[in-house]
Formats: C-alpha cells, structure tokens, sequence
C-alpha cells in the first residue's frame, strides 16, 4: 500500500496528452511477457485485511494476473490473496514506496501494467474494449479515471503503462512513473491516451494516524534530497495541519508555493495546491487571502475550488452581487459536467454548496423569490438539512409580504 493523498491531492505529476502519433510502434516481442499475458494488475500490501477482497474481486475478468506484493503484514492479507489466485510475493519494508512497487513491476509477466492499490476498486468495464486499447501498438501509456474518495468528482491518473524496464517508479514516498515513461519516449516513441477504467479509493474513509506516523520522517527525508517537489510539502504541511503544528503547516506550504512561484509557467493542476491549502489556511483564521488568491486565478483561471472561495470571499466582505457569477459558473459547470478533471473537486461544490451560496447572496439582496429556488434546490439535495426548509420558508413569508407585490420586493 502506497502513501495516500492528503484530502483532494492528487498523487502524481500529470503531462498533457501529446497531439500526433509516435514514428515507432511497440513490438511485443520486446515486452516482458511470459505465456501470454497481456495484463498483470500490481499491489504493495501490508494488513490490508479490510479492503483487499473487494478489491481483488473487481480485477477478476479484467486482467490476466495479479501481482501482489506484501510489505509484512500481520493480518489475513497473505491469506486473502492466495485465495483469490494472487501471485503473492514477499519484500522487507525499507522505507521506500518505489523500490516495493518496481518489485512488483519485475514480478509482473503481462505485456501490460496496471498499478492499483488494495483500498481501491476497478468499475465494472468492457474487458474487450480495454484489451482492444491495449493492443494498440501506437500507444505506451494511458489515464484512468480516479475517484480518490466518495462524493469527489475524479480526475486522470497515469495507472496504465506497458511492461519494460525502463518504465520504472522513482521517489521513496509519493513514488513517480513519469520519468520512466519519458524514457521509454525517448527511446521509443509513444503516444499517452486515456482508458475507460474508472478507479474508486475508500482508503481515507478509515483512521490515518498510522499513515502519518509513517509518511512523516519519509517525507522529510524526500524534500531534504529534493526541495522542488510540491505535492510532497503540501503532503507535509497538511499532516503539520492534523497534527496541530500550524506554524509548520503554513511554513511547508510557503515553501511548496516558492516552488511554483519559481517556474515561468505553472506545470499542472498539482501546482495548485500550496495556493489552496494557504488560502483555505488563513480564511479559517479571519486572515486577508486577496492579494494570494488574485494570483492563484491570475495562474489557474480554470480552477473550480479557487472560483469558490473567490465568490466565499466576496460573500463574506458583503458584496454578494458581486459573489454571484462564481457561484453561477459552479451551478453551470456541474448541469453541463463540464469539469475539470485535473484535480478531485468535493461534489458539493457544483450544487448543494452553490445553491446554499446562491441563496444566501439572493437573501442579503433581498431578492427573495430567487433566495427561496434556491434554498429549494439546496434541500434537495441535502433532505436531512433543516435549515434549508428553515430558510425556504422564511424567504416564502419575505416574498408574500412584499410592500409592492413584486417577487423578492423589488
């Protein structure tokens, strides 16, 4: 089991899909297949006893084997995975997320990889359809879809890739696949697509105290070797966060921040998170967020989360008006599922949270007819929220005693 996201972080460095075809095309009998594989789905395991069979059970039909690798575990993950037909290997745990997963990558037969976590599930999906992408001689990688926790949207991860020794994962935590396939590019050509498969992770529903006892001195010791990785300080700064170290927290995510602030332009939606952390940081604690967030749109204009705390802000300085449009653009976005899939957005944001925002800025406008549809819809998908019913009510009786009769007394 590999080291987790912090929230809505997302794991790797992503890279754009490149627009034209490759000049050579894989040979398969330059893959490192035996008998005939075509897919071998690869897991570093330790006391996964609460996941692992869920998992295991959506790989079945999918793919030709099942690597797994186990880390020391004391529970029945051994067990679970040899009864369901793993190829089950033991590796020491020394502190290094790469070196377990390229074991398993090295144990892996199928001229295919998919790289897959035991907290994780595979959606049911057409088999024919991925092994007809997977025969594509063209292509060297492709995204799947990840739902990282339940009720976030998903966003591309890089979990499919073609079996060759120069495809190998590098970093001791928040290990990277890229610099392995652009070395395969590089040799090799090779186009990245996007598959069908759809991933969903439960694992941050459960305890992660153990998880940051264990992430912690890891992540030190990576950001002392390399100081440029920003998903690591953003990584460290929200355990700092957990554990009520707030100068360290804030400290960890200036220092991710600096490192974006140094490229000339900014690389992925990864590069957003020191920006969400600080802001999202200092509005907990009544601090000014103008002039960070101002440049965090100025940088990533696309961005559904820096939308939202930019009409939050507003609401909150009373100008609600001028609140309005962000959270309109939300409501738009999630009706036409025109969403961002570069980061894992919280659900909410395109409807429950912006109807409740709407309606609020609706209120203090004093247009109540348009406050009381929202509210409305925010019951909706929220039943259990009194409130909202609270609310719609009272905008009902504001609408009805209108001096002039108008909806919302205008």
């Amino acid at each position: 089991m590999r080291a987790r996201r912090a929230s809505d972080l997302r794991r790797s460095q992503r890279r754009e899909l490149p627009r034209s075809p490759v000049a050579r095309p894989a040979s398969r009998a330059q893959a490192s297949s035996a008998g005939g594989a075509l897919l071998s789905a690869c897991l570093i395991v330790k006391n996964e006893e609460q996941f692992l069979d869920p998992c295991l059970r959506s790989l079945e039909g999918l793919v030709d084997e099942i690597v797994v690798v186990d880390t020391g575990s004391t529970d029945r993950t051994r067990e679970i995975a040899a009864a369901r037909g793993a190829r089950l290997h033991d590796f020491p745990w020394r502190d290094d997320f790469a070196a377990a997963r390229n074991h398993a990558l090295d144990l892996a037969r199928g001229e295919w990889i998919l790289y897959i976590d035991a907290d994780e599930r595979v959606r049911p999906a057409s088999a024919s359809r991925l092994r007809t992408q997977l025969a594509d001689p063209w292509h060297v990688a492709y995204y799947v879809l990840l739902h990282p926790r339940p009720g976030f949207t998903p966003y591309w991860e890089m979990r499919l890739f073609r079996n060759d020794p120069r495809i190998r994962f590098r970093g001791i935590i928040h290990e990277n696949i890229w610099p392995g396939i652009d070395a395969y590019r590089a040799a090799r050509g090779g186009r990245i697509g996007r598959s069908e498969l759809v991933l969903d992770h439960e694992g941050y529903e459960r305890d992660q105290e153990v998880k940051h006892r264990r992430n912690l001195p890891l992540l030190r010791k990576a950001l002392k070797e390399d100081p440029g990785k920003v998903f690591s300080w953003c990584h460290l700064a929200t355990i700092y966060a957990s554990l009520g170290k707030e100068r360290l927290a804030e400290k960890a995510w200036k220092a991710g921040l600096a490192v974006v602030r140094k490229r000339p332009r900014s690389r992925s939606g990864e590069d957003t998170l020191p920006y969400l952390g600080l802001i999202q940081w200092r509005l907990a604690r009544g601090r000014d967020t103008g002039r960070l967030l101002a440049e965090a749109l100025e940088r990533f204009p696309r961005n559904h989360q820096l939308h939202w705390l930019r009409g939050v802000t507003l609401m909150r300085a009373g100008r609600p008006g001028e609140a309005l449009p962000f959270f309109e653009r939300l409501v738009a976005c999630g009706r036409t599922g025109e969403i961002d899939r570069s980061l894992a957005y919280d659900a909410r944001l395109f409807d429950v949270f912006a109807y409740d925002s709407l309606a609020t800025c609706h209120f203090k406008l004093g247009h109540y007819a348009e406050s009381r549809g929202y509210f409305e819809l925010a019951a909706k998908h929220d039943p259990d929220k009194l409130e909202y019913r609270i609310k719609r009510a009272l905008c009902a009786r504001l609408e009805g005693s209108s001096t002039d009769g108008s909806p919302g007394g205008r």
